[in-house]
């Protein structure tokens, strides 16, 4: 599979594909409550909200499958407890918030999240302050949609 040639635009950047959300982006605080942040992923229809510091840097990453804890632990009375707090009875296996930066290949993201074996990375910069999320779900919207058009309609 190594000697097959790689497509071109694997080569190129986010920046470079428009790929990933970068306005809007929900994050919440080190001090936001669960309640608050069970709400933002409703409202925002997202599955995973970065956490930043007071300077806006992310720190770590609550998703919807963190929820699940709260089952766990039957914790779900109490959801005036922190995002902090409650990531903090998360698996020791979480290797922490994986980040990338807009000038990085579509090839290089798509072998982090493969290795990683996450769905979604942070789009940081040098300061690691939150500038967007790139998921699975653009990825494949970029690679599949346009070619799903074009096949839609041949050309004559």
């Amino acid at each position: 599979i190594a000697e097959v040639p790689k497509p071109e635009f694997m080569a190129q950047t986010l920046e470079e594909l428009q790929i990933g959300t970068y306005s809007n982006i929900a994050v919440v605080g080190t001090s936001t409550p669960i309640y608050v942040a069970l709400g933002i992923f409703v409202q925002h229809r997202v599955s995973a909200l970065p956490v930043v510091d007071d300077s806006g840097r992310v720190v770590d990453i609550y998703s919807k499958f963190d929820v699940i804890n709260l089952a766990a632990e039957k914790t779900y009375n109490n959801l005036d407890v922190t995002v902090t707090r409650a990531l903090q009875h998360r698996s020791h296996y979480f290797e922490g918030v994986l980040k990338c930066y807009k000038h990085e290949t579509l090839e290089t993201i798509i072998n982090r999240l493969v290795e990683a074996e996450v769905h979604r990375l942070v789009v940081v910069d040098e300061s690691d302050v939150v500038k967007g999320i790139v998921s699975l779900s653009d990825i494949l919207q970029a690679l599949v949609l346009p070619q799903a058009a074009s096949s839609n309609n041949p050309q004559p």
